[in-house]
């Protein structure tokens, strides 16, 4: 007989957690004083290539696909509070290996401890709040207070994205020993939160339980995919594009790099361009009510021209301003569709399946998604090492640009269909034969 889970805190308790948990998420719910400036720290500072920065870029979704299973397993051995911590902790000790490595390999280290630590966090983070919110309209408090931390955070990493590139020509070890700092603040805010229920020993899985249920998930997943041309549709493109999305920011920055570009400049840009994403998500609605069917089309073919203009302006004779001007428009092209893509993306996905299923489908395209960037960024490694980020650039736009317009015409009567056009195997609403 299953052994119930039992709260441990009063009322007062849970809602000191969710006031707490908004300045957790401010400061703790991704580095800080990091990203604008973490390319040229590895090349500026510790001398390493664009070539073997892309290279560890793809060793690490690697890294997270292969730690998610005992994440999971730590979080229900130790309880939420508990593996934040170990979480955070993990975190600092990638920064100090970060700022300690003096080679590819030492890099390497520090993301490993880098994606265990992220493992943990998407996962424990957002449960703890939603176990701490009382149970009464729980799930729009619980959406508010998300909203409310990540608004923060983007407020106080755009602010921080502008000073880092100066602190960084003071020292490049400033925004780094400052980025490690918020780390420890992030341990002191996780040993406050409070433990709302005990792991239940009787219910935790095993590592290799686990294991043998997240193969089960991805067989199952992949039976409902091989049956149905839409999923499938929509699997070739993302194994497609969605490496070349999580590479083009290491190229649009190695780019930049080999313009030499001012790391302080190097840093606003960064800010102003990821401020731009979260202002272009809205996006998402105009996209898909005015394209419908042709919303990926649209996206995937769109982004892949950028790719091959920036290669041609990179390449051109252009005087250094209006050169880095047209670029830098470029780049904005390109943040502007990442988001809308990523949202819409999840929506696709979620249609025409039950929610058992949505949560295998979940799963099966992570794993996709890994391998996808996990391939396409040594591509691109391989590329930097033998070539310039401006024909990089070119190459890749023109190579990417008829993969995706043979996959687009190819989907053409698969995906984007109403659902009356769809076959039933295409679109599982009460089907539960495949699920058990």
């Amino acid at each position: 007989m299953k052994q119930k889970e039992k709260c441990k805190i009063t009322v007062q308790e849970r809602k000191y957690n969710a006031r707490l948990y908004i300045i957790y998420k401010m400061c703790s719910w991704d580095l800080l004083f990091y990203y604008a400036i973490a390319f040229i720290f590895l090349v500026q500072t510790k001398g390493m290539s664009p070539a073997n920065v892309m290279f560890t870029d793809a060793i690490y979704p690697f890294l997270k696909m292969f730690l998610q299973m005992p994440g999971l397993t730590i979080i229900d051995k130790i309880g939420k509070k508990n593996s934040l911590i170990l979480a955070n902790l993990s975190l600092s000790m990638s920064l100090i290996v970060l700022i300690l490595s003096n080679g590819i390999f030492m890099v390497i280290i520090s993301y490993l401890f880098m994606a265990f630590s992220f493992c943990i966090k998407n996962t424990a983070e957002s449960n703890l709040l939603y176990d701490s919110i009382p149970d009464k309209n729980g799930k729009g408090i619980f959406s508010k207070i998300e909203e409310k931390g990540a608004r923060n955070y983007y407020y106080l990493d755009g602010i921080t994205s502008i000073f880092t590139g100066f602190l960084f020509v003071i020292n490049g070890y400033i925004p780094m020993m400052i980025s490690l700092m918020f780390t420890v603040i992030a341990i002191s805010l996780s040993t406050c939160f409070k433990e709302v229920y005990e792991p239940i020993k009787e219910d935790t899985k095993s590592l290799q339980t686990r294991v043998r249920d997240y193969i089960e998930e991805i067989k199952t997943a992949f039976q409902f995919i091989f049956q149905s041309k839409r999923l499938q549709a929509i699997m070739v493109f993302i194994f497609f594009f969605e490496g070349l999305v999580y590479s083009s920011y290491t190229l649009r920055e190695s780019l930049l790099n080999e313009m030499a570009v001012e790391p302080q400049i190097f840093a606003i840009i960064i800010a102003a361009l990821t401020i731009l994403s979260g202002f272009t998500t809205k996006l998402q609605n105009i996209i898909h009510k005015k394209l419908k069917n042709k919303a990926l089309t649209f996206m995937g073919i769109s982004y892949v021209i950028t790719f091959i203009l920036i290669g041609i302006t990179g390449l051109s004779k252009l005087a250094f301003v209006p050169m880095l001007g047209i670029i830098l428009s470029l780049y904005g092209i390109q943040y502007a569709i990442q988001s809308p893509y990523g949202i819409l993306n999840n929506k696709y996905l979620k249609s025409f399946a039950t929610p058992r299923m949505r949560t295998k489908i979940a799963t099966t395209f992570d794993f996709i998604k890994s391998i996808s960037s996990f391939l396409i960024a040594i591509l691109c490694s391989f590329l930097l090492e033998i070539i310039t980020p401006q024909l990089s650039f070119l190459i890749l736009g023109i190579a990417f640009c008829i993969i995706l317009s043979i996959v687009l015409y190819w989907m053409k009567d698969k995906f984007g269909l109403k659902p009356e056009e769809y076959k039933s195997k295409d679109i599982q609403k009460v089907k539960e034969t495949i699920e058990d």
